[in-house]
């Protein structure tokens, strides 16, 4: 048996944006694919829809193949706290249909979610498919919306709630290994606001590459759709 290696980076704004670009070309050298997290609005103040470079940036990666998915609506630092973790269906909808309309208004027409630290209420899931999403990620796994398939596969953060100390990296690289040898899938996630480390990318990156060296297959979070 054989996994698949799913990688994405969140949090990509203005100030992350270069250091994502560079682990997304360093990821690219390895033949390793990277899906990316987008949100509409970032911590209150950043709006995607007025931050050119980074929309432009965007673009040129939808453009050249590469996968995105909608990261949330208002993607604040929340402490504990993710959008999407408890909301019930009506609450789900309201925050789906803003951050949709809103994606759609500035060119990103796009039919995957995954929530902010990938909580994703059962709510939220139930409305998915109202809004033309096909593949929804969450803490458990993946799931195809149109015709229930569903790939078990936890994931394995730095970043974004998560730990990015030395011992946490370790620990995610021998994760990634060791689940790669097992014949799991292997999600490997990194917030953007935590490249600018060059230790912290650095492990990321051989997280990705022991996976792949191990036997996990890359490909992206348009698995389930294809």
């Amino acid at each position: 048996m054989t996994g698949h290696l799913l990688v994405s980076v969140s949090s990509i704004f203005d100030d992350t944006r270069k250091d994502v670009a560079k682990l997304v070309s360093r990821l690219d050298k390895e033949k390793i694919p990277v899906s990316l997290l987008v949100a509409p609005h970032i911590d209150g103040n950043w709006h995607l829809a007025k931050d050119a470079s980074t929309r432009s940036w965007l673009e040129e990666q939808q453009e050249s193949g590469r996968t995105l998915i909608l990261n949330g609506f208002d993607q604040p630092v929340q402490g504990r706290r993710s959008e999407f973790a408890h909301l019930e269906s009506h609450e789900a909808r309201l925050r789906l249909k803003g951050a949709t309309r809103q994606m759609k208004s500035i060119g990103f027409d796009l039919n995957i979610f995954a929530p902010p630290r990938w909580r994703l209420s059962e709510g939220t899931l139930q409305v998915l498919p109202e809004f033309d999403f096909s593949v929804a990620a969450s803490t458990k796994g993946i799931y195809n919306l149109s015709t229930g398939e569903f790939l078990a596969a936890r994931n394995l953060s730095v970043g974004e709630g998560f730990g990015a100390a030395k011992w946490w990296r370790r620990n995610i690289i021998r994760a990634a290994e060791r689940g790669a040898a097992k014949g799991n899938s292997i999600r490997l996630s990194i917030s953007g606001r935590n490249l600018a480390e060059k230790k912290v990318a650095r492990d990321f990156l051989a997280a990705a590459v022991a996976a792949a060296d191990t036997g996990a297959i890359p490909s992206d979070y348009q698995l389930l759709h294809r």
